[in-house]
């Protein structure tokens, strides 16, 4: 936050730099978490909050855990924590009032189903070649949609279950989810908290359709008995129809994906085991302003005077009156 202001002829410039202490209630006040770097300097900068207090009991050692972001997308994991001379992945999930998070985006259809992977791949290729360079409209967006909506049937229940092991087993060690509307910080082990993913696997998992063609809802079912597992599969492209007809400016290429996303994340956090809470309190706008305010006075009055000159008044002069002028009138022109 910068702040610029003139004293007499000479211009001041401050940068304020605001800490997150915390509160009496045991919250920690914070500027806002948006991303996994944000977070990563907040868990390091107060390592007392419960979950710095959680990885060292796991870790059985007192020294203050050092978090470190962790760039790329060929890692699931978002950051990892270091304790002593144990380390612990964690994957950081962002949750607004209302929506999805994933728990995965693969690219990768053709080691999930090489049927499928090969099927989508025929299909994409085939609808760029026959659109690119158009601009996009609500029908080529249906097109594609259709493409996908198609492919689903490829997906067989055996499938989706070895998918969500698998997911499982190479998943980090914590989740860490940004609860924002409750302005918490929830973090979970794997263990134990991913019952849809492995616990169910003589039970049949079956898609039921929604409203968008690319999304399925995911059920499981056995002896009579249906439950909604919450987890939702989406096939889309990675950068929209625009970046495969190369209309984007920002994006040159848009392949298919695969997605497992999470509905329900209240409900999903409800029912979790050995899971650590911090509560956090945004600082709002206008606190941050006046506390700038406040050094930006204080600043000022310790600033050194300027010296004092001396006056002169100014001579008085005579003021003669101005000669008359005869005004001549202006020659008339042809238009």
């Amino acid at each position: 936050m910068r702040f610029k202001f003139a004293l007499n002829t000479t211009t001041i410039q401050l940068r304020i730099i605001t800490n997150m202490p915390y509160l009496t209630r045991g919250q920690t006040h914070y500027g806002g978490v948006q991303n996994e770097k944000d977070l990563v300097s907040l868990l390091n900068l107060h390592s007392t909050m419960n979950l710095n207090t959680c990885v060292q009991e796991k870790a059985q050692c007192a020294q203050a855990p050092i978090w470190r972001h962790l760039g790329g997308t060929t890692q699931k994991a978002d950051c990892d924590v270091t304790v002593g001379s144990q380390c612990f992945q964690v994957s950081i999930k962002n949750h607004e009032n209302t929506g999805t998070f994933d728990w995965i985006n693969t690219s990768k259809l053709t080691e999930f189903n090489p049927e499928l992977g090969a099927s989508i791949k025929t299909a994409i290729d085939q609808f760029k070649l026959a659109n690119h360079g158009k601009d996009v409209t609500p029908a080529l967006r249906s097109e594609v949609a259709n493409l996908f909506n198609a492919e689903f049937d490829k997906i067989s229940s055996d499938q989706i279950k070895n998918l969500l092991w698998t997911l499982y087993a190479k998943y980090p060690e914590y989740v860490l989810v940004n609860h924002k509307k409750d302005n918490k910080l929830v973090m979970y082990p794997k263990e134990d908290n991913f019952p849809e993913f492995v616990a169910h696997r003589d039970w049949e998992y079956y898609f039921k359709t929604s409203k968008a063609k690319t999304s399925r809802m995911l059920f499981r079912r056995k002896d009579g008995q249906e439950v909604n597992t919450h987890l939702r599969m989406r096939l889309v492209l990675n950068n929209g129809v625009g970046a495969l007809l190369g209309k984007s400016d920002t994006n040159k290429c848009s392949i298919p994906c695969l997605k497992i996303q999470q509905d329900k994340v209240d409900m999903l956090l409800s029912g979790l085991v050995n899971a650590v809470v911090d509560d956090v309190v945004q600082n709002h706008n206008k606190n941050t302003k006046k506390s700038a305010l406040d050094i930006l006075a204080e600043v000022c009055s310790q600033a050194q005077p300027m010296a004092e000159t001396q006056t002169q008044p100014m001579a008085e002069t005579q003021t003669q009156p101005m000669a008359e002028t005869q005004t001549q009138p202006m020659a008339e022109t042809a238009m």
